[in-house]
């Protein structure tokens, strides 16, 4: 597997490649950004390229070397993960040993340290010094969705490597091509997946056109609500098991509602295949105020992740909504 087939990402590939060519990788790098958006691959996929026989900046992936570094079999090649909750001390006391030899037989050694966040107190320490005093042949690289929660005195002695989310495009591009999705249930999935293909991948349809359906339903009864009524509903949104999707599918529809009194298309629509009813929503109270309606619930879905209380952030959204 080369750069070619890491999805998106373009520039940081580039300057890997680049790296790779001219013998000038960093000893110590972090891959850092959203879940989903292909670190692990992307970092794995270099670490492959240290180990390649051509030697030419990438993976070539059919090489013996590549074959084996593939599946994970490869002595100069390591790959790290959470045993359980967590990376132990022994898990990185046995890379720590793997980073101070010497190569078996490629150029060089690479470890690669997923979910880097996750290491105890002690494996971090028993990782410093190999990032302090880092030998020619060996690399290591950290991937992680939070790497503030790294320790300073790693991510200093690190070259960071920021990725961000997917554009919507390219997942819903490689949703059809790769993976057989129709064009309509790809753009939903890239829409909503907020740039990871793994959240993409992991999308239920079935189970996101039920909440649809129920904030279809929240919308248009919104109008003829009283203070009660409203309290019942963000109750019901309280108690969602992903408030997230909730919001991302609420301000979906809100979004699609404000294009539709601008004059776009039905068939543009995300969620097309309920443009009638979005029709009727875009005719009405809800519809004058949607844009600001859509920003609401996402304002409300971003205060959700930090420390909001959630029935609160819910009925004041509610409220918003009733106008």
């Amino acid at each position: 597997m080369g750069f070619a087939k890491v999805i998106g990402h373009d520039h940081v590939k580039q300057l890997l490649s680049r790296a790779l060519r001219q013998g000038r990788l960093p000893p110590a790098l972090l891959f850092a950004g959203p879940e989903g958006i292909g670190k692990k691959t992307l970092a794995l996929t270099a670490g492959w390229a240290l180990v390649c026989l051509r030697q030419d900046g990438d993976s070539c992936g059919v090489c013996p070397a590549c074959s084996r570094a593939e599946r994970g079999i490869h002595p100069d090649s390591t790959l790290i993960e959470p045993a359980t909750a967590a990376i132990k001390i022994d898990q990185v006391r046995d890379a720590v040993r793997a980073i101070a030899d010497r190569p078996f037989e490629a150029r060089a050694r690479v470890v690669v340290i997923d979910d880097a966040h996750l290491m105890t107190e002690q494996a971090a320490n028993a990782l410093l010094k190999s990032l302090e005093e880092p030998p020619p042949t060996s690399h290591v690289f950290l991937v992680t969705a939070a790497p503030q929660a790294l320790p300073a005195t790693i991510r200093s002695r690190c070259q960071v490597l920021r990725m961000g989310a997917l554009p919507a495009r390219v997942l819903e591009a490689h949703l059809q091509s790769a993976v057989g999705l129709s064009s309509e249930e790809a753009r939903l999935r890239a829409s909503l997946s907020e740039g990871s293909l793994g959240a993409a991948l992991a999308f239920e349809s079935k189970a996101y056109r039920a909440l649809r359906e129920d904030l279809l339903a929240l919308l248009e009864a919104l109008p003829r609500w009283g203070p009660l009524e409203r309290m019942a509903a963000a109750e019901k949104l309280d108690q969602e098991d992903d408030a997230a999707l909730a919001l991302t599918a609420l301000r979906s529809l809100l979004r699609d509602t404000a294009a539709l009194r601008t004059g776009v298309a039905p068939e543009r629509l995300l969620n097309a295949d309920a443009a009638d009813r979005l029709a009727g929503l875009a005719a009405g109270p809800v519809g004058e105020r949607a844009a600001l309606l859509a920003e609401a619930a996402g304002e409300t879905r971003e205060a959700l992740r930090g420390y909001a209380n959630k029935l609160l952030s819910m009925d004041l959204l509610l409220e918003a909504l009733a106008g």
